[in-house]
This record gives structure tokens, C-alpha cells and sequence, in this order.
């Protein structure tokens, strides 16, 4: 068999070991942003597609003629993003820092913490729907000690913020053990040497640690960054958008006028626009945090 017939086989068989992935990603997210990109140069309604017009760009133009229309939303979606991104990553550095050594009691503890992973956000948001409701045990617990109960869900800054410690709870243990797994891979030397040299604890995080675990706060900012621009599910459960729209984010602004107000031009455009911020942000980030030393 000649060399050139070797070499095909070869790129064959590797190629047909990711072939189910590809095929998963084509009908899952390549042809569906197609489709978005196709419906943002029309006008028409879901329930009659065969009727689609095509307007070019007067969707887009629509978008940023309307921007004070949207611009509750986005600005709700930067909030979250302020929000959720330093405590949730404070958080999960935190607990990585207190289960980074193996041992049997911190073994019991990473069980404890991968558990909100494995619960559903909708199992979740019922749960603290119901903890935070003006008659739940929270707000029993304050009245308790002699402070007033919170109405979580009728201030639009509060429904936000409890959006927010739902998103941290869920979220925080997946980053958490990305942290653990990049404490453990630190060789014991370099603690070691930076007691012989007298750096105390603060210094040791802030001088050794941290710098060698750069990537991994690069790559939980940035899917920070992503997982909550796309903010929907726990706003849906916990506030469904309310108190007067007061808790909308991007994302669902665009459900909303997508299939409540049957404008899914106006809705493919939004997504695109949304998605180019997104990129932008995590492109600055990845700037601002990328390391170029590997250690």
C-alpha cells in the first residue's frame, strides 16, 4: 500500500472517532445559527414561516432606532455580569482554597459542594423561591433575630440580586473544582521555598498562587461571561422577568419578543447583536488575563 493510501486511512479513522461530535454540533448549534443569521433578514411570524418576507437589514435597523426599548435589558445583563462574576469567582476560590489538600474530610467536603451541580436550576429556583418568599424561612429568620422581613420579589433590584445568589449557589461548584484541580497541579516546592524566605500567607497567595492559576481565572471569567450573558432559566423560575420587568435580562427580552410578541426577525437580530458583545467581552478579557508564561 502506498504511502499516500496510508496516510488517508489514517486521517480517515481520526476523523470518524469525532464524527458523531461534529454531526451532534451541526444539528445543535452550526445549522441553528444559520437559521438565526437566515431570520434576522426577514419579517413574518412562527406560526406561519412559509410567509416569511425578506426586509434585508430593517430588523437591525429597527433594533438600534428602538434602543432605549431594549436597553433595560442589556443593562440588567451587565449587572449580572458585575455581579455574579468577582463573587462568584471570590466564592469559588475560596472554597478551592479550603479543599485543596487531599484528604478523607475534605473528600466528605467536594461531595458536599458538587451537589447544587447536580441539582437542576429548576429544582433550584423552586427551592429558593421558596426560601426567599415574604413569608419564607429567610425572612422568618430575620424578623427572629429583630430585623425586617425582605420583599425579595417586589423590588426590582432585589429580584435581581436574588437572581444573582441563585446564579453564584449554581454556578460556583463547577468553577470551584477547575480551581481545586489547578491548586493541586502547583508543586509543593514553591510554597516551600517562599516559607524558607519568610512570605507570609497573603504574600504567598497573591506572589505565587494566583499568577500560577492565571489560566484557570482566565477560563472561569470568561465562561462566567458566557453562561450569564445567555442568563434565562433561574430569571424565568425565581421572577419571571417582574417586578415590572424589572429583573428582564438580554436574553429573555428576546424570548419574550420572539414568542410572546411573535417577532422572531426583530429576535434574531437582538441574538446576533447580543452574541457580538459577548464575543467582545470575552475578547477583551481574554486580553486583559492571558498569560503568557506557562508554568
Amino acid at each position: 500500500m502506498s504511502t499516500m493510501k496510508v496516510k488517508w486511512k489514517q486521517t480517515l479513522v481520526s476523523y470518524s472517532f469525532v464524527l458523531p461530535y461534529l454531526s451532534l454540533a451541526a444539528l445543535f448549534s452550526i445549522l441553528p445559527m444559520i437559521l438565526i443569521v437566515c431570520l434576522s433578514f426577514t419579517q413574518g411570524s412562527l406560526l406561519n414561516l412559509k410567509a416569511m418576507e425578506w426586509i434585508g437589514f430593517d430588523n437591525f435597523l429597527k433594533v438600534f432606532s428602538n434602543a432605549n426599548i431594549y436597553l433595560r435589558g442589556f443593562l440588567n445583563t451587565l449587572l449580572y455580569i458585575a455581579i455574579i462574576i468577582p463573587l462568584g469567582q471570590f466564592v469559588s476560590l475560596l472554597l478551592a482554597f479550603l479543599i485543596r489538600r487531599k484528604s478523607r474530610t475534605n473528600a466528605v467536603f467536594e461531595t458536599v459542594f458538587f451537589m447544587p451541580l447536580i441539582i437542576s436550576m429548576v429544582a433550584g429556583g423552586v427551592i429558593f423561591a421558596y426560601v426567599l418568599s415574604q413569608n419564607g424561612p429567610l425572612n422568618y429568620l430575620l424578623m427572629t433575630i429583630g430585623l425586617p422581613a425582605v420583599d425579595w420579589f417586589g423590588n426590582p433590584f432585589m429580584a435581581k440580586l436574588a437572581v444573582c445568589i441563585l446564579e453564584i449557589w449554581k454556578g460556583a461548584t463547577f468553577f470551584t473544582f477547575i480551581y481545586v484541580a489547578a491548586l493541586r497541579g502547583i508543586p509543593s516546592e514553591y510554597s516551600d521555598a517562599a516559607k524558607i524566605d519568610g512570605c507570609s500567607w497573603w504574600q504567598e497567595i497573591w506572589r505565587i498562587t494566583l499568577p500560577m492559576i492565571k489560566n484557570a481565572i482566565l477560563l472561569n471569567v470568561v465562561m462566567t461571561t458566557i453562561f450569564i450573558g445567555q442568563i434565562f432559566d433561574s430569571i424565568f423560575i425565581l421572577t419571571n422577568g417582574g417586578p415590572v420587568r424589572g429583573s428582564e435580562s438580554v436574553v429573555f427580552f428576546i424570548y419574550r419578543v420572539t414568542l410572546l410578541d411573535d417577532r422572531i426577525g426583530i429576535g434574531a437580530a437582538m441574538s446576533l447583536i447580543f452574541m457580538a458583545f459577548i464575543l467582545l467581552i470575552s475578547l477583551i478579557q481574554m486580553r486583559t488575563l492571558r498569560s503568557d508564561t506557562e508554568y
